[in-house]
This record gives C-alpha cells, sequence and structure tokens, in this order.
C-alpha cells in the first residue's frame, strides 16, 4: 500500500487545533478559528448538562440505540475555543445541528483530550449521507460564520485552515487507493491538501489515524466531504470506538461529552 502523499501544501493560518505529526509535518501558526466561543461554554462540562454518558446505556432521552450495533461515524479533532462554538450557549448550537441534518453530533468533556494532544474530540454518528452533513455543518458552524467572512473581505485573503480528522485505520487503505490514486484525486477536486499520518505514528491502542485537510475554508469542506463518502463507500470498515473516550489508550483519556 503506497501512503505517499503530494507533496506542496500551504502554510496555514489558522487551525483547529495543533498540527499532527504527519509526512511532511504541516506548519501552522496560531490556534483555532472560529465564531467567539460562548461565554458560558464551559457549562457544557456541568454534570447537570451532560446529555449522556460514553459506553453503555442508551443515551438521555435518546430511547432505543440505532439498529446498527455500529453506525456510520466519522470524528474530528478540535481545540477548546472551537468546542466551544460547536456546543454553543446551553447547548443550542449543538442541538440545531443535529436537527438539520438528522445526525447525532458530540462533543469530549473540556480537559478530555486525544491522546497526546490537546484537541477534544467531536463524533458524528448516523447515516452516511446525515454524517456528511453533520461533518459540512459543524465546519461551517466554525469557520463560514459572518465575523469570520467580514474579516476575510476587509483583508482580501481568504483563510488557509488545518482540519485533523480521525479516520479507522481499516480504512487508510480506502482513502489512499492503489499507488495513491484517491487520495490525489480527492486533492485535485477539492484543491485541499490531505495527508495521512503514518502507522509508526499511530497512539499505542488506538485503532485510528489522524487525517489532515488543508486550504482554504471552501476547499477543507469540499475535502472533508469526499473523505467521509470514500470511507462510507465500504461498509466493512469501520470505528472500533464509537465514543469520544480514550481513556485507556496511551497519552489522554476522558470518560464523559456533550450533544
Amino acid at each position: 500500500r503506497n501512503e505517499k502523499m503530494s507533496e506542496g501544501g500551504v502554510n496555514p493560518a489558522n487551525t483547529l487545533g495543533n498540527p499532527p505529526p504527519s509526512e511532511p509535518a504541516a506548519e501552522e501558526a496560531g490556534g483555532g478559528l472560529g465564531k467567539r466561543p460562548v461565554e458560558d461554554s464551559a457549562s457544557a462540562d456541568e454534570p447537570s448538562k451532560r446529555h449522556h454518558t460514553e459506553g453503555g446505556g442508551a443515551p438521555h432521552g435518546g430511547g432505543a440505540p440505532p439498529p446498527s450495533d455500529k453506525p456510520f461515524a466519522m470524528k474530528l479533532l478540535v481545540n477548546n475555543k472551537d468546542a466551544g462554538t460547536v456546543i454553543g450557549r446551553g447547548g443550542q448550537t449543538i442541538s440545531s445541528m443535529q436537527s438539520k441534518t438528522g445526525s447525532r453530533i458530540r462533543v469530549s468533556n473540556a480537559n478530555e483530550y486525544f491522546p497526546n494532544t490537546q484537541d477534544r474530540v467531536v463524533l458524528i454518528t448516523g447515516e452516511p449521507n446525515s454524517v456528511t452533513e453533520g461533518v459540512k455543518s459543524v465546519l461551517e458552524e466554525v469557520f463560514c460564520n459572518a465575523e469570520s467572512l467580514q474579516n476575510d473581505a476587509q483583508s482580501g485573503e481568504e483563510r488557509q485552515i488545518l482540519l485533523k480528522l480521525l479516520i479507522p485505520n481499516n480504512s487508510a487503505g480506502s482513502v489512499i487507493g492503489k499507488g495513491g490514486e484517491c487520495i490525489k484525486k480527492m486533492q485535485e477536486e477539492s484543491g485541499a491538501k490531505i495527508q495521512l499520518t503514518t502507522k509508526e505514528q499511530q497512539v499505542p491502542g488506538v485503532d485510528e489515524r489522524i487525517l489532515t485537510v488543508q486550504g482554504s475554508v471552501s476547499c477543507i469542506v469540499k475535502g472533508a466531504e469526499q473523505v467521509v463518502r470514500k470511507i462510507a463507500e465500504d461498509p466493512s470498515v469501520g470505528f472500533t470506538n464509537h465514543t469520544t473516550n480514550y481513556r485507556n489508550a496511551g497519552g489522554g483519556g476522558g470518560g464523559g461529552g456533550y450533544g
């Protein structure tokens, strides 16, 4: 399996979290951008407002779980500021996105990060089309708000973003393709630079790899959508961990979540 990515890339001025090690390592400057975090985003971490507990049991108010034991899912990594934007004041934003897209969206609690990072996990589950719309909705909520668009217009430049997705390790072959054909095609069609971390850079005990999508806001939205649809083509691949909980993995952990 050839996992060589295309060279080139950009020097992003804005990111979702801190960039993971990659080949070659993507550069970034500054922290995550997007909407101004809600003033009471910390309320998402209050036990009284946790809508569910990871790992076992039906979600609060959700009734029976989906028919499939493992519904289609995607995960994104975001910093604390962007996590607050996704959740919204009193959970209003995340509830609205779930209603609009038909997907279920969960965010790991504050100080509960993906191992070896300072990034919180956004888990989006449901039917493939709903998950695709959920991913797009999260990205648009973080980056395509009026304040950010106004700043872009004033600067005359489109921001460069580094998005980090978590993908199941068993989907890496589908994403890359023979001789790198699939990932190259996705890059050409989206205009984004897409890179997958190597097996050696995987966190021990975590069957997931970080895939970065780098470019302008419009490009990363297109690139992320193509990655999600590519993974959804093969029903035999998927996450072994359908939670935001990594407490048993090296370098980080967490138990609950919001959404």
